[in-house]
């Protein structure tokens, strides 16, 4: 007899539940991500704020673009940005969910390229993932477009080109982030996690209590080397692919746990964990998602007249798992079909015969659910204002039917990508595993293991798909903490001195007096990072390439604080320096330096070279900063 041990799996396989739950995670991050971007739209995202269109269109290379373009005033962006949640909200209950997802990664890309200062690698992943998403029926399952679906596929496991992309997307995070690492600081030393957790512009958290413990950090750095090379092998492997693969995506999601609790980086984790969900086994999803369909055989009753009457009763059934409840129109039984035109109401019948009518009625259909009866006990509370809610519905049902006509179509079966669409999708798959390819440095040692493949050994990506890779976004580059973790830390001091004479700190928001001591990140308080998007810009507006960005940062921050302080408190002028921790190997104290960034007048440019600012200083303090 034929043992199913060593049976061969397909690993591109992957279950329409786990895409649903990816779709409905994709969704919410959207929301969360626009959610933290919202208090600065006109910030990140107009021309009165400190990256103007101007600034933005030559930030960027050839073929790219934004709606966000179009126009530069907030009204605008918070606009898209509103059309952008609403389009959200569709993908995370399946509504129209192809149309939601093309919309959603049009403007996704649009609201990446209008600042890019502002991105990390969990934004380019999340626009990953929606790429592919748009090649997947990934409204199969749990979604509004599912249960208008009248001949529905009973199969949960799926393979397509987009399901052999979006694996390769999601392992080549970790497989080349691992191949991206050359340092000795992963390859010998063993210091990488120690690195990591000593830049507090990241670290947070529970690191502050075990960074400094090289026994614990040595080893888990190699550990975390050779899960991100091997753990992708394994997840691909098709013999005990079930064991492989669980134990593949549970070690990365307790990676990406540990990145939550230790690391501020943003929604990146988060997105991570999502996207390894998704390629949990049909068996594992067997286990975790068993099937809670009630046998409970109802009837609904509805005015036939009434399409949104019709389609809200398929819709119960489905989200409800009532696969036994039976649904007819009223006027077609000569019994309920009087009682439907006497009470204006659908009628429900239960087991025991009885007829149920507007409110009860649905509170005891969403009682029969296995899942979700503990809802219709909470709404059985509501009681009479529940057929008010009822009736107003029903008044308005005309609308409704307008309405779901666009949003809830009825479909014969759920439609899936076909071959020119495949074609398409497998082309770009193709090239963005070469782009993946292209990223890697050094091939050869690996770490510190000869390939043989020489120094020079390099893979080049054609210049003909580089218009693809900036037109859509697909450019990808791992090198989280890569090759090493950075070592170079540090803040931002920015003294300013008003009309009145008084020395202050500009760079938060509220008046505060200026300290040369280092600005709390990671308290309640501090509000010059009130979000990773701030720390993230005012982080890279230090480094040299972004010097002519600086400007307009300084001239932002003068028309708002003089905006909101009365004539004694306008602000004069302010220095912007940055004060940089680099840390030293174990053992050894970090070393400080200070560089002077900008000098910037807010009020009489003439006075830039009177050196106000460091006149105060001397003068309060006895010393300036050290410029070195």
């Amino acid at each position: 007899m034929q043992t199913t041990k060593f049976k061969l799996n397909n690993p591109f396989m992957l279950d329409l539940r786990a895409l649903a739950l990816l779709r409905i995670g994709i969704g919410l991050l959207l929301l969360a991500d626009l959610a933290i971007r919202a208090p600065d739209v006109a910030l990140w995202l107009s021309d009165a704020g400190v990256f103007p269109r101007e600034a933005s269109i030559g930030f960027i290379s050839e073929w790219h673009w934004s709606l966000y373009w179009l126009n530069g005033q907030p009204v605008w962006a918070g606009f898209l940005m509103l059309v952008a949640a609403i389009f959200a909200a569709m993908l995370i209950f399946g509504i129209r969910t192809r149309t939601a997802s093309v919309v959603s990664f049009i403007l996704l890309v649009s609201l990446h390229n209008r600042n890019p200062l502002l991105l990390q690698g969990g934004d380019n992943l999340l626009l990953l993932l929606l790429f592919w998403g748009c090649f997947l029926p990934w409204g199969e399952r749990v979604s509004v477009d599912a249960a208008m679906v009248r001949q529905p596929r009973g199969d949960n496991g799926y393979f397509s080109v987009g399901t052999v992309a979006l694996v390769l997307q999601v392992l080549s995070v970790y497989f080349f982030s691992a191949l991206l690492k050359t340092g000795d600081e992963w390859v010998k030393d063993g210091t990488a996690i120690y690195y990591a957790l000593q830049n507090d512009q990241f670290a947070f958290g529970l690191a502050q209590y075990w960074r400094d413990l090289h026994w614990l950090t040595q080893p888990l750095t190699h550990y975390v080397w050779w899960l991100e090379l091997i753990g992708p092998i394994l997840a691909l492997c098709p013999l005990f692919f079930v064991g492989f693969r669980t134990l593949a995506v549970v070690a990365f999601i307790s990676l990406e746990i540990g990145f939550i609790f230790n690391l501020r980086i943003g929604l990146f984790p988060y997105v991570s964990i999502v996207s390894l969900v998704a390629l949990l086994p049909t068996d594992v999803w067997d286990r975790l998602w068993p099937n809670k369909t009630s046998n409970t055989a109802i009837q609904l009753y509805f005015d036939k007249h009434c399409v949104f009457c019709e389609k809200t009763c398929y819709l119960l059934r489905y989200m409800l798992g009532l696969p036994n409840a039976t649904i007819e129109p009223a006027q077609d039984n000569a019994q309920i079909g009087p009682i439907l035109e006497r009470e204006n109401s659908w009628v429900v019948i239960d087991q025991q015969g009885r007829q149920l009518l507007r409110w009860a009625a649905l509170v005891y259909v969403i009682q029969c659910s296995r899942r979700f009866a503990w809802i219709g006990n909470l709404l059985m509370r509501v009681g009479q204002r529940g057929d008010a809610a009822y009736n107003w519905i029903g008044d308005h049902r005309q609308q409704f039917g307008k309405l779901t006509a666009v949003l809830m179509p009825w479909r014969e079966s759920y439609h899936r990508a076909g071959i020119p669409v495949s074609l398409v999708a497998g082309c770009l798959a193709i090239t963005v595993f070469w782009n993946n390819l292209a990223s890697i440095d050094r091939w050869d040692p690996v770490h510190g293991v000869e390939t043989g493949l020489g120094d020079e050994f390099r893979v080049s990506v054609p210049g003909a798909v580089t218009p693809v890779y900036n037109w859509l976004r697909l450019n990808q580059r791992w090198d989280m903490f890569a090759p090493w973790p950075q070592k170079n830390d540090g803040w931002l001091l920015m003294p300013g001195v008003l009309k009145n004479g008084e020395l202050i700190e500009a760079g938060f928001a509220d008046l505060r007096e200026f300290s040369f001591d280092r600005p709390m990140i990671s308290s309640a308080d501090s509000v010059q990072y009130p979000n990773y998007r701030w720390r993230k810009y005012l982080s890279r507006l230090q480094r040299a390439s972004n010097s002519e960005y600086r400007l307009a940062y300084g001239s932002w921050l003068c028309r708002t604080w003089n905006a909101k302080y009365p004539d004694s408190q306008k602000l004069n002028a302010f220095n912007l320096y940055w004060v940089k921790k680099h840390t030293e190997p174990p053992g050894n104290p970090p070393v400080i330096t200070v560089d002077l960034l900008m000098r910037y007048e807010c009020r009489d440019k003439d006075l830039i070279n009177e050196k106000i600012v460091e006149s105060a200083l001397i003068e309060i303090y006895g010393k300036s900063l050290d410029l070195k």
